[in-house]
């Protein structure tokens, strides 16, 4: 792993590379970064939760499935409600769809990539990838997932608002189902480190939940149009006018916002195959809205779940 991210990993408090000194990574300033499971570690507040604690203990259907236990148990919070049923009974992994052209080998960092989901999907798709997370007990799932499905993909701990890379040596930045969970300062931090750690020229692409979705707004309703709760992993809803003023305020480029669901912020076609019935007619659904967005944009603006692209200028 050192040696495919020797030339983009850098410390996450003063940008410089990193060299091994024994069993820690070091930087010129002499900032030292641990290993957890094999894991470089580089977030000051790792997470290390097994078992997901606002859920009751996982049953498993014991059909002798190929799927990892971490991803079994976590499904419900890594893909949503709509995997509620599959809890403990995944036939097998729910890898979407890719939504960036083919990568060419370029560099991709993924923020937020809990077991490697999109990640994998990202070297299937010819990029490589570096999954971050602050979810120790994630990345080594990931890890696992990854080796088992014979891809190359490397996770580091970290956080997304102080990133562990060397500044201009990533050519593609993408989350997904992540950002809307943490603080508005933190992901306007985010956006910054972005706009820090992109070539001229790289994409950045994320997802966040749209205000005035038709869903979020009646979830948002449902808790009387409050904000979230500090320190929670409450969502936050973003309009489009918030979107592209904290884009560009980091210095990228106007984005691009497209919709990629309706009814739901995690619609993915690929796992069409296992999904419970409700989920398949919602992701079914949401399919169709997002084909009408695209002949008719107007749409996009009562879209649940947005795609933001944007750009490093050259």
């Amino acid at each position: 792993m050192l040696d495919r991210l020797a030339h983009i990993l850098g410390c996450p408090q003063d940008h410089s590379p990193l060299q091994l000194r024994g069993d820690a990574l070091v930087c010129r300033d002499n900032h030292r970064f641990e290993f957890e499971q094999g894991i470089p570690i580089f977030a000051q507040s790792p997470r290390r939760e097994l078992i997901p604690g606002n859920m009751g203990p996982c049953e498993y259907s014991g059909d002798g499935s190929s799927v990892d236990p971490f991803v079994n148990d976590w499904i419900v919070n890594t893909n949503g409600n709509l995997y509620r049923p599959l809890r403990g009974r995944l036939p097998r992994y729910p890898i979407p769809e890719w939504p960036l052209p083919p990568g060419n080998g370029k560099t991709l960092v993924d923020i937020g990539c809990s077991w490697g989901r999109w990640s994998i999907a990202a070297v299937r798709a010819g990029y490589r990838p570096v999954g971050v997370d602050v979810h120790v007990d994630a990345l080594a799932a990931a890890t696992r997932v990854a080796m088992q499905l014979g891809a190359e993909a490397d996770f580091v701990c970290g956080a997304a608002d102080r990133l562990p890379f060397q500044s201009w040596s990533v050519d593609t930045i993408f989350s997904y189902s992540v950002l809307q969970h943490l603080e508005r300062s933190v992901v306007l931090r985010f956006f910054a480190e972005v706009r820090r750690i992109l070539k001229p020229g790289g994409v950045c692409l994320v997802q966040l939940p749209n205000r005035f979705g038709v869903l979020s707004l009646l979830q948002q309703l449902r808790r009387g149009f409050r904000e979230a709760k500090a320190g929670t992993f409450e969502m936050r809803y973003w309009s489009r006018s918030q979107i592209s003023d904290a884009l560009r305020s980091a210095g990228l480029t106007t984005p691009k916002i497209d919709a990629d669901g309706f009814f739901s912020q995690n619609p993915q076609p690929a796992d069409l195959d296992f999904l419970p019935a409700k989920a398949r007619w919602i992701v079914s659904l949401s399919g169709k809205g997002r084909r009408a967005s695209s002949v008719f944009p107007i749409l996009t603006h009562f879209a649940d779940s947005l795609w933001i692209r944007a750009q490093v200028d050259d």
